[in-house]
């Protein structure tokens, strides 16, 4: 239960900073804590980033002031920190799906967040099959992509993987998968102040693309099917708030790997998913 009052101390810490531009890197350096492992953990607890979770309780605040009608946008704006009302109505219809403007007829159909709760359930069934397997370190083949972690969002890497299926890049690596295990890898890690996320698959040969290392440990090895995009974080879901607390393991969290085996597209809900998540043993 440490990790749930980390996190709740966390978003105790957002809530201070609310209106400050918090660079969630070097806060995280400065408190010693891996910086993938914990936005892993916040995302799968809280159901999105902290950078994503601020700027919902932002849009939240202002939409209530704005429904109370006492200020002027601008000075609303600028009181948290939005010199661009253009830009910040953007983002405000992209939170809400309407304009400001709109805030008071639509106020209590609005989906504001006022508090972020978690629920953690223990529990002896399991929700997805699993088995646990060592694993020894084996090479990859595909292509990487680097963000800046502050703005990092969990769908970045399935936009990234429709991209690559869409452009024929994903057929082009499977080209290659001549590895023991088939099918596309998922892996994200924190790298030089960026999270990078590698799509590629296990090949011993020779090819145009880059290339990467899985490490050697052992994985609890989740199965599931559906559209990445939806199944992939039902699991991690699953994984933070229940299994976790059912098997009592240290897992490892400075890195993600999720195996994907699509059939004609990644949307198809036929295709067959495996989450591998570290094991600290």
């Amino acid at each position: 239960m440490e990790t749930i009052r980390f996190v709740e101390r966390f978003i105790v810490y957002i809530e201070d900073h609310l209106r400050e531009n918090i660079d969630f890197g070097e806060v995280l350096e400065n408190m010693g804590v891996e910086q993938k492992s914990f936005m892993t953990i916040f995302t799968s607890l809280v159901g999105m980033t902290p950078y994503q979770y601020q700027e919902k309780r932002c849009m939240t605040e202002i939409a209530y002031e704005v429904y109370q009608g006492h200020r002027r946008l601008v000075d609303i704006t600028k009181y948290y920190g939005y010199r661009d009302i253009d830009a910040f109505k953007k983002i405000y219809r992209r939170t809400f799906g309407i304009p400001v403007h709109e805030t008071e007829r639509h106020i209590k159909k609005m989906d504001l967040l006022d508090y972020i709760s978690f629920e953690v359930v223990p529990t002896k069934k399991p929700k997805y099959p699993s088995h646990r397997s060592f694993v020894e370190s084996f090479r990859l083949i595909g292509i990487a992509q680097y963000f800046d972690i502050n703005s990092y969002q969990p769908d970045y890497k399935y936009k990234f993987l429709k991209i690559l299926e869409r452009d024929g890049l994903i057929d082009e690596i499977l080209r290659y998968n001549d590895g023991f295990v088939k099918g596309i890898f998922v892996q994200e890690r924190f790298i030089d102040g960026e999270m990078e996320i590698f799509v590629g698959t296990a090949s011993y040969q020779h090819t145009p693309f880059d290339e990467t290392f899985t490490e050697s440990m052992n994985y609890e090895i989740f199965e599931t099917s559906g559209d990445p995009s939806a199944a992939i974080d039902k699991v991690y879901e699953y994984i933070f708030r229940r299994w976790h607390f059912r098997e009592d393991v240290n897992m490892t969290c400075d890195f993600s790997l999720e195996l994907i085996k699509p059939t004609y597209s990644f949307e198809d809900p036929g295709t067959k998913i495996q989450v591998w998540q570290a094991l600290d043993e």
